[in-house]
């Protein structure tokens, strides 16, 4: 049921923005935020598929996009995540999902998501971005959703195959 996969989506995005702005912004780690969003679109891509990755992309963007201290300008992030869990959930064969893969797909998804918000924003006339620290956010962002992803990935997995049996679920 379509009422089901909305209901996992809208509340594993809304747990990861939340968690995100609340808990992880004010840990003060070297580099970028962890960006638990961005590897909570990525497992419900990997789990439910490209439409639903790109629903949750879409949603989890205009929250982040909304939420203070919003830095970015509106729609930057929900276009950002749209692309992001539409081409996570789209390019692999389930087949091909080896744990090593989906590791580091959603290290390859945070570290897009970071320069490509920069990218646009700087396309857009935004002049927050500063280029000479753009190689060490990539890398931290990268390196924080590589360690979070064997914990986040298999949890999405495991609600989808519960709340929504008719999703197929391949996934490491």
């Amino acid at each position: 049921m379509i009422w089901r996969q909305a209901l996992v989506i809208g509340l594993s995005v809304f747990a990861a923005v939340i968690v995100e702005l609340t808990l992880l912004s004010r840990l003060g780690l070297p580099g970028a935020t962890p960006d638990i969003v961005i590897v909570t679109v990525v497992a419900i891509a990997l789990a439910m598929g490209p439409v639903q990755g790109a629903t949750a992309g879409f949603a989890a963007g205009v929250l982040v996009d909304l939420a203070p201290p919003g830095d970015t300008l509106l729609g930057v992030n929900a276009i950002v995540y749209l692309a992001i869990g539409f081409v996570t959930g789209f390019v692999i064969d389930p087949r091909d999902r080896t744990v090593p893969v989906v590791i580091g797909i959603v290290g390859l998804s945070a570290a897009a998501a970071t320069l490509a918000t920069a990218a646009l924003d700087t396309l857009l006339g935004s002049s927050r971005v500063s280029w000479e620290q753009m190689p060490g956010m990539v890398l931290t962002s990268a390196l924080y959703a590589v360690v979070m992803a064997p914990l986040i990935v298999p949890a999405i997995a495991w609600v989808v195959r519960r709340a929504t049996p008719e999703v197929s679920v391949i996934s490491g």
